[in-house]
C-alpha cells in the first residue's frame, strides 16, 4: 500500500471514531453545549425546570419532617421564599444576593434560604419541591400554593416583580 493511501485510510479512521464520539455526546441524554464567539453555555438535555413547572399550583402538604419555619409561616398565611443554593457557584451567589437586596423590601415575607449540603436544616422540603438543580428558587403564596419555580440564574429584577405579585394573585 503506498504512503498515501495509508495516510488516507489513517485520515478516514480519525473521522469515523470523531463521528461516532460527537453523535454519542448529542444523541440521548448528557448536556447540550452551544456556543456563540467566544461564549459556551452547557444546560442539561433535559430542562430541570420541567418537574419544578409541573408543582406550579399546587399546594405544599408538610410532614412532620418539614422545616418549623415554613409551616409556621403556611400557618399565619405569609408567603414564603424558599432558595436551595450551592456555596461558591456563581449563579447561586447571585441569586442569594439578590434574595438578601430584597429581603428588607418584604417585611411580611419568610425567607428560607438554604445550603444544599445542610440537609439537617431543611428536612424534606427539598424532596417535596422536586429540588434537582441549584440554585432553585421557589414562591409559595400565603395558602401553601407554590407560585413560581426556577431553577439556575434569575435576575434581581425577576425575582422583585415575582414577589410583589406573589400577594396579588
Amino acid at each position: 500500500m503506498s504512503r498515501r493511501l495509508r495516510q488516507l485510510a489513517a485520515l478516514s479512521c480519525v473521522l469515523a471514531v470523531m463521528a461516532v464520539l460527537a453523535w454519542g455526546c448529542t444523541s440521548g441524554g448528557g448536556e447540550v453545549t452551544t456556543t456563540i464567539g467566544d461564549v459556551t453555555t452547557t444546560s442539561p438535555s433535559v430542562s430541570p425546570t420541567s418537574q419544578g413547572n409541573a408543582l406550579i399550583g399546587t399546594q405544599l402538604k408538610a410532614t412532620s419532617s418539614t422545616p418549623k419555619e415554613y409551616v409556621d409561616a403556611i400557618a399565619q398565611a405569609k408567603p414564603v421564599v424558599i432558595l436551595f443554593y450551592v456555596p461558591g457557584g456563581s449563579d447561586d451567589a447571585r441569586v442569594l444576593d439578590s434574595l438578601n437586596a430584597l429581603q428588607p423590601s418584604f417585611p411580611s415575607y419568610v425567607f428560607l434560604l438554604y445550603d444544599y449540603k445542610t440537609p439537617d436544616l431543611y428536612g424534606d422540603l427539598s424532596t417535596l419541591l422536586k429540588v434537582n438543580y441549584p440554585p432553585e428558587l421557589i414562591l409559595v403564596d400565603g395558602t401553601g400554593t407554590i407560585k413560581q419555580v426556577w431553577n439556575g440564574f434569575v435576575d434581581q429584577g425577576t425575582i422583585n416583580q415575582s414577589l410583589v405579585n406573589l400577594v396579588k394573585t
